[in-house]
């Protein structure tokens, strides 16, 4: 038997504790990841990185471009950090903030915080952009993002949390009859592993990630990492479910809940600052139902004070709505062109707004900071 030291925030409070880790197998791994080397990188010098995690769905992913940061360069709400952004006509490489993307769909991608890490085009856009930037900018310790996200999933079959347990057997045998309809073989059993599959699949990449990152980038050698915070944007896929739009969406607010506990567990960070951003495809006018199920996930006593919600139709663009109604989008060329500064796909994908995914990265990163009570710049 062997213990792992880590640290844990608790309600902004560090404490060094030593913890028998439930998935210990996994946890060997990351031993033995910290034991690799007793080399120690010169720009850090064995300091604790903050490992962050940001997970959910296509929105997670991201489909927005940077050059829509460049038209709206001297918007209100990015004037002031977009100096940070560049570096002369380019876009910054940061030297304290790194990603790992293991889950990217046109394969695992690595490497310090710059553009390219959506997936929509090799400088696409996600909220890690903006995330990313403001931890750095704000933390004093090293930084690395590990995100996993799929489009097309929800919580209620794909990303369903172990201890939620399976659905009423209605409706496995109705989606059992639906699958068939493709493909006569399909069995019971194969429709029941498909619940859970990409929680499993998220934990996997995470847990892989934090056994791996020294290898991964050599200059984080020697440094001990601690978990630091986890941000979920997610919840079209279940936003669309005609059963749990009957119920108001209680369903998914049970279910977001027992995400939280679950992941909190897996991952041995029984009060690890979590963030549900706010799905708003759509902006403002979208709020409704679902939005407030969200929310209501928070309202648990135990997650007082290290579950947020973040707000984000705010950051939804308006202006890049008109030009998609007016469908620009398909128009002159002039008008094609005009799109392009603002835009790039449908308002499910939050119009493919650079801005919007900036901001809302940028959001999430402050409700976690502000949780986690870290020491800043």
């Amino acid at each position: 038997m062997f213990y792992l030291r880590i640290k844990v925030w608790v309600v902004g409070i560090k404490v060094m504790t030593l913890f028998n880790p439930p998935r210990l197998g996994i946890f060997r791994l990351l031993v033995a990841a910290t034991l690799v080397t007793t080399v120690v990188g010169a720009a850090f010098s064995g300091e604790s990185i903050k490992v962050f995690v940001l997970a959910g769905q296509s929105n997670m992913e991201g489909k927005g471009l940077p050059e829509h940061l460049v038209t709206y360069k001297n918007d209100p709400l990015i004037v002031d950090s977009y100096e940070v952004l560049r570096t002369g006509q380019d876009w910054a490489v940061r030297d304290d903030v790194w990603i790992t993307y293991p889950s990217k769909t046109q394969g695992a991608k690595h490497g310090p915080l710059t553009v390219g890490y959506g997936t929509k085009g090799e400088t696409s856009i996600g909220p890690e952009f903006g995330f990313g930037h403001a931890v750095g900018e704000a933390l004093k310790s090293p930084v690395l993002i590990i995100k996993v996200a799929w489009g097309g999933k929800s919580i209620a079959v794909d990303f369903r949390p172990p201890s939620a347990g399976l659905p009423k057997q209605e409706i496995i045998d109705e989606m059992l009859a639906k699958a068939q309809r493709k493909n006569p073989k399909t069995t019971v059993e194969e429709i029941k592993a498909r619940h859970g599959h990409y929680y499993r699949e998220l934990l996997r990449h995470i847990e892989e990630s934090l056994a791996t990152y020294q290898i991964q980038f050599p200059e984080l050698k020697g440094n001990p990492f601690e978990l630091a915070g986890f941000a979920w944007h997610q919840g079209f896929n279940d936003k669309v479910n005609s059963r749990m739009k009957a119920s108001q969406y209680d369903e998914y607010t049970i279910l977001l809940i027992d995400f939280i506990k679950d992941i909190r567990k897996d991952l041995g960070a029984p009060a690890l600052p979590f963030v549900i951003g706010e799905l708003s495809t759509g902006g403002i006018p979208s709020r409704g139902d679902f939005q407030q199920a969200q929310k209501n996930a928070t309202k648990l006593q135990e997650f007082e004070g290290n579950v947020a919600f973040v707000l984000t139709a705010e950051y939804y663009d308006t202006d890049a709505q008109k030009l998609y109604e007016e469908q620009y989008w398909k128009g002159t060329d002039e008008q094609k062109a005009l799109w392009r500064t603002v835009g790039n796909d449908r308002p499910y994908h939050y119009l493919g707004s650079g801005k919007t995914y900036y901001l809302k990265g940028k959001a999430f990163a402050e409700a976690i900071i502000k949780m986690i009570g870290e020491e800043t710049h």
